[in-house]
This record gives C-alpha cells, sequence and structure tokens, in this order.
C-alpha cells in the first residue's frame, strides 16, 4: 500500500459516507512469483475499478501465523526444533510476502489481517492468544516475539530488533506487506461480550498508533459476527468498530449441497431492521453484507445480481460482497471478483446520478 496521508484517510472517509465499498475476504492462496488465477483476479478487478475502495482481508491460515509450507523454497521450516515450537517469522513465505506488496502498491486497497475470536467463547480461544494474533498483524518482529508476548500481553510488542513489514523479501526483490486494520471473525452478539471485544480493539488500536507514530489512527478494526448483535449490544459493537457484517448467508436455496446450516437465503428486499440490518438506522454506513454460493436457484445472472447490488448501495452501507462460490474463489460467474467491483462502481455512480447502470455486462 502507498503511504496513507491525512488527506487521503479524510478523503476515504468521505467517500464511506457516500458509497458502498467492496469488502472483500481473500481466503485464497496467492501462488508464487505468477499469482494463482483466483489472486490475480482480485489484483485485476482492484486496477480496473479505481473508484472503488478494497478492504482486503489477508487470512495465511486461519489467522496470521504458520504461513509456511515444508518443501516450497521460499518458505521457513514450520517446527522450530529449539524451543519445541511452531513459531515462523512472518514474511518468511515469499509466495505471500511478494503478492501482499502487490496489493500494498496499490492506492485503493486496504489490508485487514484476519483474527478468529470464537464468538467471544475465551475458553476455546483465550484473549491471549488473539492478542498474539494481533500483534502480529501490526509488527513484523523478531523470532522470540510470541515466547516474549505470552508474559507480557498489555505491554508494547514492537521491540527494538522488531520490523515495520515493509521491507521483507520477496521473490523479486523486497516488498510492503504492512497490514492496515484487523477482521475479528467469529465475533460474539451479545453484551455480555462487551469486556472482551473492548479489551482487544482497545490493544489493536493501542499496538497500531505504537507501530508508526506517523501511521496513528490510519487502520480500520472490522467485525464479524455474520449477523445482526443483540439490540443491547448494538450500540457498544459498533462503537469500538470501523465496521460491522451484519449478514453473512447464501444466495442459493438453504439445505442445498452449496449451503447447508441455519443460513437465509439472500434477498436485499427482506433485510429490515434487526433483520439483516441495524436495528438504529444511523448505523448503516457502518454495516456490511456478505453473500456467496450465487447460483441457481433462485435465478443467479448478470440482472439479478445487479438488482441486488442497486439494493445494497440503496441501503447506504458501508461495503459488501458477493461470490458464486466460498470466499476462496474469485472467478466463478455470475458473481466474479470484476463483475461485483465493477456493478458496484455502476450502481454507486448511478445512485448519485453519475451513471446508468442498465448496461450489464
Amino acid at each position: 500500500m502507498k503511504p496513507f496521508t491525512l488527506l487521503r484517510l479524510v478523503g476515504f472517509a468521505a467517500v464511506a459516507v457516500a458509497r458502498t465499498e467492496v469488502m472483500l475476504p481473500l481466503y485464497t492462496a496467492p501462488g508464487g512469483a505468477t499469482p494463482e488465477p483466483d489472486w490475480q483476479a482480485a489484483v485485476d478487478a482492484i486496477r480496473n475499478n479505481p473508484d472503488m475502495h478494497f478492504y482486503v482481508v489477508i487470512n495465511p491460515n486461519n489467522g496470521p501465523r504458520n504461513t509456511s509450507f515444508p518443501g516450497n523454497p521460499g518458505s521457513c521450516n514450520v517446527w522450530n526444533e529449539a524451543d519445541n515450537s511452531d513459531w515462523i517469522p512472518h514474511g518468511c513465505n515469499k509466495d505471500w510476502s511478494t503478492n501482499v506488496d502487490i496489493l500494498n502498491q496499490l492506492p485503493n486497497v486496504q489490508t485487514l489481517g484476519y483474527v478468529y475470536t470464537r464468538y467471544g467463547d475465551t475458553a476455546s480461544r483465550s484473549i491471549a492468544e488473539i492478542e498474539e494474533d494481533i500483534a502480529e498483524c501490526v509488527s513484523r518482529t523478531h523470532p522470540n516475539f510470541l515466547t516474549t508476548t505470552r508474559t507480557r500481553h498489555n505491554s508494547h510488542p514492537h521491540s527494538a530488533s522488531g520490523r515495520a513489514w515493509r521491507d521483507e523479501n520477496t521473490w523479486t526483490g523486497r516488498g510492503n506487506i504492512s497490514i492496515h486494520g484487523i477482521w475479528f471473525d467469529e465475533t460474539g452478539i451479545s453484551i455480555g461480550n462487551r469486556t472482551e471485544y473492548t479489551q482487544l480493539t482497545d490493544y489493536a488500536r493501542r499496538v497500531f498508533d505504537e507501530k508508526d507514530p506517523a501511521d496513528r489512527g490510519l487502520f480500520s478494526i472490522v467485525m464479524n459476527p455474520g449477523s445482526n448483535p443483540d439490540q443491547d449490544y448494538e450500540p457498544h459493537l459498533f462503537a469500538m468498530s470501523d465496521a460491522v457484517v451484519v449478514r453473512e448467508t447464501c444466495w442459493t436455496e438453504v439445505g442445498s449441497v452449496e449451503c447447508p446450516g441455519n443460513y437465509v437465503p439472500f434477498d436485499v428486499s427482506t433485510l429490515a431492521p434487526g433483520s439483516g440490518l441495524p436495528h438504529d438506522d444511523a448505523l448503516r454506513p457502518k454495516s456490511v453484507v456478505l453473500v456467496h454460493q450465487v447460483r441457481d436457484p433462485p435465478a443467479a445472472n448478470n440482472e439479478t445480481l445487479y438488482e441486488q447490488i442497486q439494493g445494497v448501495v440503496g441501503l447506504g452501507l458501508h461495503s459488501t460482497y458477493f461470490t458464486s462460490a466460498e470466499w476462496n474463489v474469485t472467478t466463478m460467474l455470475p458473481a466474479s471478483v470484476g463483475v461485483v467491483a465493477e456493478f458496484l462502481s455502476r450502481a454507486n455512480n448511478e445512485a448519485q446520478g453519475q451513471g446508468d447502470g442498465a448496461k450489464l455486462v
């Protein structure tokens, strides 16, 4: 990512109020010096839609750590015999460093680091473990960082021997793999989760601010509960976040192989306060909807996809994303990343009286 400036941040803030941007969970392997097709398709969509801001969630391996593969000459060993740990200095996998650097060079990209939280169940995933992932997203540190932070979670983690992730080995030289926000997945939705997530978001903001004074405040915190938080918790969760995913669901019929479980098939016309939209309409500009498995039935084609995207834009939401498969696939039609980005751009422009969205690709 090109260095942020205050002017640029203000510009993005202004855009976010008026436009529905792209929230892209890029849960796919990048490939090496030649990117994999699903990764390259995302890069192409970003380049082809410079008017859209892309929040790109980077998820190497269910989080930021342990991202190397034995036998890959661009990686380092998964197991550290010296201290009997699985710590891997981030950046040693050149596939990731090369391709995240490409994203960071694009002026309309903001990279977010994936961190899962087990819906606030601290018995399944402790606050200390989550803070370690946050810290790894924030700073490229020395290999002993994991061990040292286990005994001092509330202190500043970025040691003098750490690095700012802006100068890492890639397949073509050196690159910038810095991360500019946190995507908290599996977020709890009840008022009983308030203390934990307040602690986690306070920690994230503090370590981001301490990492580099020049970047102070220039990052985003996105919460993904996948559904509406309880009404009494909603104002607190939104207050500690820059955006909240209030609906993550399938397009296709529930019970199909592609959409098992307790999903509510997506139809923008059925969204309502407390059911896919925040209870408080004033929180819509911080709300996100995500839709996967955009395939028949019901009819999934350019016309129906554009109609749904138009509807999301008309609601004044923060951002959205649609895909015809799972989050690791960006190339399947009709909802490829390129089509979705173009349709979002057209729908935004049409809503602002700047274009006509009737002509579809």
